[in-house]
């Protein structure tokens, strides 16, 4: 199955990113500063620069509603290069952080960020999040870093990762509550809490996640919306930085509760 935006954004990395890096073409890997005293190492003419802006200068998960708060224990799924874990970690530095990430290769780089930040309360992870454990394949369409999925054709490059569920998170990390659930699993959203049970549910407190529709997956973000309504959550369901729930199935879902 591909992501509804799979098509457009192999396009525009392989087209528009490399405007991006100008003045970096013939390196692999640049730091960039971020804000807050934050920096990143970024692949050139990939789209972990565009990951960046979208956290720290757009903050597409962000919200007045319930910020990140100085205590929060927090859990990042799908955690890329470190954007938002390393974001989360500063933001709560009473707290701790959670970053899980199946992609050996952007894996290294979160590791990298994680170190250069000196962000000591984050807690990474190389492993693959969905609705069970064991081995499974984990594609990554054009070899960019941002399309990695669980849920990808086959024609993708490939590599075999470990995977772990929301609930074994929860019990393998000592974590009696959730503050602060965000994710970004390229459609693994849909398997990782269609499948929670009530009371793996019951502990998270606020959510922001991506969502990803597939061209014949058979989900639809409004299952999310319902699910996550009927376990008492209040839901809000917004476009990101580009309208592209309406263009490729793809847009922010934010839920809290009282």
């Amino acid at each position: 199955m591909q992501l509804k935006n799979q098509q457009f954004f192999l396009w525009f990395n392989k087209l528009v990113f490399p405007f991006f890096y100008l003045r970096h073409q013939g390196k692999s890997k640049v730091t960039i500063a971020a804000g807050d005293d934050a920096h990143f190492n970024v692949r050139v003419n990939t789209s972990d620069i565009l990951v960046i802006w979208e956290i720290w200068k757009a903050k597409v998960y962000d919200d007045a509603r319930f910020p990140i708060e100085p205590d929060d224990v927090i859990v990042d799924i799908g955690a890329h290069i470190g954007g938002f874990a390393v974001r989360a970690a500063k933001l709560a530095h009473r707290g701790k952080v959670f970053a899980y990430e199946a992609s050996s290769k952007n894996f290294a780089v979160l590791s990298e960020n994680r170190q250069l930040n000196h962000t000591n309360n984050l807690h990474i992870h190389n492993v693959a999040v969905t609705d069970r454990r064991g081995e499974m394949k984990f594609f990554m369409p054009g070899d960019n870093g941002a399309l990695g999925s669980l849920m990808q054709e086959k024609d993708s490059p490939m590599e075999i990762v470990q995977a772990t569920t929301l609930a074994d998170i929860l019990s393998e990390n000592c974590i009696e509550q959730i503050d602060y659930l965000k994710l970004d699993a390229e459609g693994a959203e849909f398997a990782i809490l269609l499948n929670a049970s009530d009371f793996t549910l019951s502990r998270v407190k606020r959510i922001v996640m991506e969502f990803h529709e597939f061209n014949g997956g058979g989900h639809h973000h409004l299952d999310l919306v319902n699910l996550l309504k009927s376990h008492g959550f209040k839901v809000a369901v917004e476009t990101g930085v580009f309208p592209q729930k309406f263009l490729f199935g793809t847009g922010i879902i934010k839920a809290w509760r009282d």
